[in-house]
């Protein structure tokens, strides 16, 4: 599908000179007298490398249909993370390649997105927030606040966050999966 530089959103896939890459950063230059370009910062879906692609504005480009379906992440068994299509009940074994970004915050039956192309999973999308148990953390002291009001905790998932100095073992906290700030 064609679409110019005013359509690329962050999370579009484009078909760059062959190469699937999914737009993580955007930046728009407009120079003095000069024409304005379009920086992308992409990552190639395929080997995660990472590069930036600049552009003059106004640029058509191939953009890719990408299918966001809603999955539920169901095990991990050694290298393989095994999650399943709500709608279809299909199952698809992904590489732990595909998920590395993301480890941290998986647990068993999370609902997530899988973004798939052509029948191949491209990757996950997480939730913007997610709720887990503390499982261990150290006692908060009443009028410590040398960490304003903040502790060291681990979470069911194995995440490492600051958590209110309140939390204890066994209660819940809501983790925000862009800035990994637990409250």
């Amino acid at each position: 599908m064609k679409i110019t530089t005013s359509d690329v959103r962050m999370g579009t896939v484009l078909n760059l000179e062959g190469k699937l890459c999914k737009v993580t950063e955007m930046n728009h230059t407009h120079m003095g007298r000069g024409g304005a370009t379009d920086s992308y910062k992409v990552k190639d879906i395929v080997t995660g490398k990472t590069f930036v692609h600049t552009v003059n504005a106004g640029t058509v480009m191939e953009a890719e249909q990408v299918n966001h379906n809603r999955a539920t992440f169901l095990y991990s068994n050694g290298g393989s993370y095994s999650f399943m299509e709500n709608d279809t009940g299909e199952m698809y074994d992904l590489d732990e390649s595909i998920v590395d970004d993301i480890l941290q915050y998986l647990k068993e039956n999370l609902e997530v997105h899988l973004m798939v192309h052509n029948g191949n999973v491209l990757g996950v999308i997480l939730p913007a927030t997610i709720e887990y148990a503390i499982t261990e953390t150290v006692p908060g002291i009443r009028g410590d606040r040398a960490q304003a009001g903040k502790k060291p905790a681990t979470l069911e998932s194995g995440l490492e966050v600051m958590v209110p100095i309140h939390k204890e073992v066994g209660q819940i906290v809501v983790v925000n999966t862009l800035t990994g700030d637990a409250a």
